[in-house]
């Protein structure tokens, strides 16, 4: 039996709202993907101020952290409405999680997916909805990764979504900083300082550490905010050809009671 017009015209209402919703999510996202990208940039300047500080010092292996497989941290999903990116980022972390690395984890739903399989998780957090909040959460991170690469001697790599469908989730060193590529110069002239050499290059690379987790966290941010205004592009699509079914039905559902009210006048006129 066909449903009544006005039965369907509240479906249309509702198709109305919830497009709405997806449209206003869709431009949030947009928007954290454009500020996050700004301050990615501005964070690979802060690292390459960093960089060349370190290189006025020393051009040896900056930070030897012993042997071992290390830290690894993944930068994951908060949200859902993100596509298969979940799935994507945990699948990378497995493959980077087969020779028993300490997990640092930022990223509840991811978090909770590789709970889900009994895999056990040092430190983590949630990745915050806003990109102006991930400087705050990248000093939380910074300080979790020295504190537990004690008990974990080795390098420090991440797993990072990649900004764009179709490209696989990368897995970046982190740490120790590489050294000059051998017959580098190094960038700019040696300061005079007060602090000794020992206690100036920990300090750099504590800075250095922090501005590769900084960058790892906002590429993150960016990766998931795309994967959403993707989803939520598919679902105004998705939509839109939904919407045009139902104003198929109300049109023949209109069509349909004019006919039946034709036939009933007719018919009380004989």
């Amino acid at each position: 039996m066909t449903e009544r017009p006005e039965d369907i015209q509240k479906r249309l209402a509702g198709l109305d709202d919830i497009g709405q919703v997806v449209g206003a999510l869709r431009a949030i996202a947009a928007g954290h993907v454009g500020e996050a990208r700004t301050a990615t940039k501005a964070v690979a300047t802060y690292a390459q101020t960093v960089e060349d500080a370190l290189s006025l010092l020393t051009a040896e292996d900056r930070s030897p952290l012993g042997q071992g497989p290390g830290l690894l941290l993944i930068v994951g999903t908060a949200q859902g409405f993100s596509g298969s990116l979940s799935a994507r980022i945990a699948e990378a972390a497995r493959l980077a999680m087969r020779d028993e690395p300490g997990l640092i984890v930022v990223g509840n739903r991811t978090l909770e997916m590789l709970r889900a399989e009994g895999t056990e998780v040092l430190w983590s957090s949630d990745l915050p909805g806003h990109p102006a909040s991930v400087a705050e959460l990248a000093s939380s991170v910074t300080d979790a990764l020295v504190r537990h690469a004690v008990d974990n001697p080795g390098p420090i790599r991440a797993v990072i979504a990649p900004l764009h469908a179709g490209v696989p989730p990368e897995v970046r060193k982190l740490f120790p900083p590489p050294p000059l590529p051998e017959g580098t110069a190094p960038r700019g002239t040696r300061p005079i300082t007060t602090m000794t050499a020992a206690d100036l290059i920990t300090g750099l690379l504590q800075e250095a550490l922090f501005a590769a987790v900084i960058r790892a966290l906002l590429e993150g941010a960016a990766a998931e905010a795309q994967a959403r205004v993707e989803a939520m592009a598919r679902a105004q699509s998705n939509l839109r050809s939904r919407r045009e079914d139902v104003e198929r039905q109300y049109q023949q559902a209109r069509q349909e009671g004019m006919t039946t009210e034709m036939i009933e006048l007719a018919v009380s006129r004989l």
